[in-house]
């Protein structure tokens, strides 16, 4: 999912380092979706103007949560990396969500 979404921001033309960001993002929301939810996971990618969003849903419909992950944790730093990378973010249980702010992303 992190290539087709590289490939799908590069044709967008969105720049590398909101690309990078937006990337890691995908990856840390869908790892979650799939060890933590439940069924399909489907994620989406919208690119306006000025905003880069990812969606990743499932069928759990607990929301994601920010966790403290101990030193030697090997999990619980996903959602709390997203929290730090995106302007914003939420979970409403079956979706998960996060935002990035961007000029001229879709232009």
């Amino acid at each position: 999912m992190r290539q087709t979404a590289g490939a799908f921001l590069r044709r967008c033309r969105v720049s590398e380092p909101v690309a990078g960001v937006v990337v890691l993002a995908v990856s840390e929301l869908v790892t979650n979706a799939v060890v933590h939810g439940e069924g399909e996971v489907v994620f989406r990618i919208t690119v306006a103007v000025d905003v880069v969003r990812v969606s990743v849903t499932d069928h759990n419909p607990a929301p994601a949560v920010l966790r403290e992950a101990g030193p030697a944790g090997e999990s619980g730093r996903g959602i709390r990396l997203v929290d730090a990378i995106s302007d914003a973010w939420e979970s409403s249980g079956k979706e998960t969500w996060c935002e990035f702010r961007c000029a001229s992303a879709a232009g």
